[in-house]
This record gives structure tokens, C-alpha cells and sequence, in this order.
């Protein structure tokens, strides 16, 4: 493991001291660093000055993936499972079904994927390490590959990492506290999204109880359900529309276009707020 900087932990345990003694801490912190096969690839994949051109064409091949005659079927037939919800959700934030069903439909594919990354690790790594790498990828050419972005831009993103990492290993360290489970064990996307709406540690303030059990669990598909609404809603579903409401989200032009787009053809076949009641 290599040494990570006393600065930025020392940062890191200002934020975090209501809950966690210097020691406790540390030894978090050191055992998020221990690499392992998964995460290393994750990293390379995040740092690569190839990352934002290679994930924009990702999302344009998820298009196809995630709106076709199947998932459209799999989007009413859970629609229908949860109409309930749909339709009680729908009565406090005017947040519609389609909508629901479409960033979940993009986001974990209706809860059936969710991610097996431990994603401290990913939030460690950024946060104590991410100019280390960039400077790696810089003395070995990988900026000078066709389609990179340029130096500065990835030493921008590089700031920007370190600063959501820092905002989330936060929270994920607080939660893990109110809530009693071990941050190290927490699963999730590549990118260190969580549950079937893959929200960041950050988001979770949005998320809320949608089975009534007193507990947020986003692998619960009510509580994921009622969460992304409360996350529409709250960030301008009904002042500025759906599109606006689904980049902040996630801010991906074809992310928004494919989750209007699948939205748009379940709404055809009957997944609207309109057949509540019916």
C-alpha cells in the first residue's frame, strides 16, 4: 500500500471526528487502500483520458440494450407489481410512473444490476491518490492517444474526483455509522453508485422509506422507488420538466434522451399516472 498524505486525511477525519476516533479512522482508511483485481480496473477505466469519449459510446450502445420490446414489456409488468406505489408516489410529488421506471430501467435494469465493486475503495483511491495516477498517465503518454482530452482538462477532472470522493467517502462513513453496517462491505457500480437506483453516498439526503419499515435500504425496491422520486421532484421535475430533472441525475445528454426515450414508450402502453384508479 503506498503512503497516502497526512493532509488530506487529517481533512478527511475533520469531517468525519463526531463519529470515528483518529485510530478507528486510519484503520479504515488503510484497509481501503489494499488493491485488489476489480478496483484497479475501475481505476484505470475512471482515470483514462479516454474515460469521458469511452463512456459517452457506452451510452450510446446502452440505447439499444435498454429500450426494446423486452424491457419495455419488463417496465410495465413492474409497473403493475408496484402500481400501488406508483400511483400513492405519483399523489405527493407528481413525479410520473414512466419516469420512475426509466432511470430504473437505466440505472440497474429494474434492480437486477447493481454492481460488485466495494466502493470505498474507489472513493479512497480518488481521494488520496488521483494526481499520482494522472501524473502516471501523463509521463506515459496516454494524453497523446487519438481522442484524449488534453492535459488540463484531465487535471480539472482529476480536482473535480477528489472533491466528489471526499464529499462521498464522507458520507458513506457517517452513514455507516448511523446506520450500523460496515463501509468497507458496501457493493456497487464501478463508479461507487449504490442500490437499485444507484444513488452516490452524497444523494442519499433524497432518499426516503417507501415500505413504511422506518428504515432506507436502496436495495429495497419500494424505498429505490419512491427515492428517485423524491430525487425528480426535488431537483426541478415540475419547474424546469423531466429532462432537466433526469441530467441532474445524471448529466449525460444521451442518458437523458434514453431515459426520456424508454419513459416515452411505456407511458404508449399504459404506464402513466393517468390509470391510477382504474
Amino acid at each position: 500500500m503506498q503512503k497516502y498524505d497526512e493532509k488530506s486525511f487529517d481533512a478527511l477525519f475533520k469531517a468525519v471526528s463526531k463519529h470515528y476516533s483518529k485510530d478507528e479512522l486510519r484503520k479504515i482508511v488503510e484497509k481501503s487502500l489494499e488493491s485488489d483485481e476489480n478496483t484497479e480496473k475501475n481505476l484505470a477505466f475512471i482515470y483514462s483520458p479516454l474515460s469521458i469519449k469511452k463512456q459517452a459510446e457506452d451510452h450510446t450502445g446502452y440505447l439499444d440494450k435498454l429500450i426494446n420490446d423486452e424491457t419495455v414489456k419488463n417496465g410495465i409488468d413492474f409497473f403493475n407489481k408496484y402500481k400501488d406505489l406508483f400511483c400513492e408516489t405519483y399523489s405527493e410529488t407528481k413525479v410520473e410512473p414512466s419516469d420512475i421506471v426509466g432511470i430504473l430501467n437505466w440505472e440497474s435494469r429494474l434492480g437486477t444490476v447493481t454492481g460488485e465493486q466495494k466502493i470505498i475503495k474507489i472513493f479512497a483511491a480518488q481521494y488520496f491518490f488521483g494526481e499520482a495516477r494522472n501524473i502516471e498517465l501523463i509521463k506515459s503518454g496516454e494524453y497523446e492517444k487519438e481522442g484524449a482530452m488534453s492535459i488540463e482538462a484531465g487535471k480539472k477532472r482529476v480536482e473535480r474526483l477528489k472533491k466528489n470522493a471526499f464529499s462521498n467517502f464522507k458520507a458513506l462513513l457517517i452513514q455507516a455509522k448511523e446506520k450500523n453496517f460496515d463501509p468497507i462491505e458496501v457493493k456497487g457500480s464501478w463508479a461507487g453508485a449504490i442500490g437499485f437506483p444507484q444513488f452516490m453516498p452524497a444523494s442519499m439526503k433524497f432518499a426516503r422509506d417507501g415500505n413504511g419499515d422506518g428504515k432506507i435500504d436502496l436495495f429495497v425496491m419500494e424505498d429505490a422507488i419512491v427515492s428517485v422520486a423524491n430525487y425528480l421532484k426535488l431537483h426541478g421535475y415540475s419547474e424546469k420538466g423531466s429532462v432537466a430533472a433526469f441530467k441532474a441525475y445524471n448529466n449525460d445528454k444521451i442518458y437523458a434522451e434514453g431515459v426520456k426515450k424508454y419513459s416515452d414508450s411505456i407511458k404508449k402502453e399504459g404506464v402513466k399516472s393517468d390509470s391510477c384508479g382504474k
